[in-house]
Parts: structure tokens; sequence; C-alpha cells
């Protein structure tokens, strides 16, 4: 992973690459808000969010600023201490993820307006900001490289196409 902070000048770190919400959500409908962590998100692709006092079992929420909310599986126990997104597609609810690498496996990029949805009200945002040469820390650099250019599109373009959306209980 790129350190996406780092190339838009937000960041000092070569290891930190962006920051992720971490939301913990009851696992029964209405699925309601328990607790929530902003933590960075290393070039390994890992965050950790810690939340103390709790016990039982909650889905685990990802968001990040450019991505699809993102919901495991399955409730996790609060007691097993870590739940890994990246091994395998399965463990994001619905397998609403797309592998990377082998074994690698990450959140769809492209909701830039945050609302569960790849589609063409985000490429409108993609191609404006395209179009205005923007740079700098903002959701439409899917590439986290601190510019918004045309190698930005390919991914939001794919997924607007595979009418990609958030799967959650």
């Amino acid at each position: 992973m790129g350190t996406a902070l780092l190339n838009q000048g937000v960041g000092a770190s070569i290891i930190v690459t962006d920051s992720v919400t971490i939301e913990l959500r009851q696992p029964t409908s209405p699925y309601a808000l328990v607790a929530t962590k902003k933590v960075t998100l290393s070039t390994t692709g890992i965050a950790t969010a810690t939340f103390a006092g709790l016990s039982g079992s909650y889905y685990v929420v990802v968001k990040h600023r450019n991505a699809l909310e993102t919901w495991s599986a399955a409730p996790v126990a609060i007691t097993s201490g870590t739940y890994d997104f990246t091994t395998a597609a399965n463990k994001a609810y619905g397998s609403n993820m797309i592998q990377m690498d082998p074994g690698k496996w990450a959140l769809y990029t492209g909701d830039l307006n945050h609302d569960n949805n790849v589609d063409l009200l985000d490429i409108n945002i993609l191609e404006t900001d395209v179009s205005n040469f923007a740079s700098g820390y903002l959701a439409s650099d899917l590439n986290g490289d601190g510019n918004v250019d045309l190698i930005d599109t390919p991914p939001a373009e794919l997924n607007t196409a595979n009418f990609i959306f958030t799967m959650n209980p």
C-alpha cells in the first residue's frame, strides 16, 4: 500500500498509508452503533483499534474516505482480539471485496459521495477533480499519490460498470 498521507503532505510517516474508521455494531437489527474509532492504516494493510470494556460479539465495519463501507461477514467475538479482512473475500459480508494479489483482498474503491454505491455520481466527482487538476488529501485521489488524474479513473469505472455497492445485514 502506498503512503497516501505522506504523498499528500498530511502525514510524516513512511509506514502510515491512510486512516480508516472502525465501528462495532450490534449483531441484531437495527445494528445499533456500539463504538467507533478512527485509526491509522499501515502500509501492510493493518489497522489497530482497541475497544476497552466491551464484551460479546459485534459486526466490525470499516469506513474509508473513498471506499465502500465494508462489514464483517458475521458478528465477531470481541475477545478474539483481531479480525483480518484481507485474507479472503468471505471475510466481508456478501464477500464484498476485490482480490488484489493471490490471497490478498481489499475494500472496493470509488464511493466518493459515501452513498454505499459506486456509480456515475462518483464518476462525476472524480471527473470534475481530474478536470480541475485537483491535488491533496482528497477522496477522489483513488491511488493516494496526491494528484487526481486519469490514473485514478479505472477502478472507479470498473466498479461502476460492475454495479458494486455496500452489502450489509
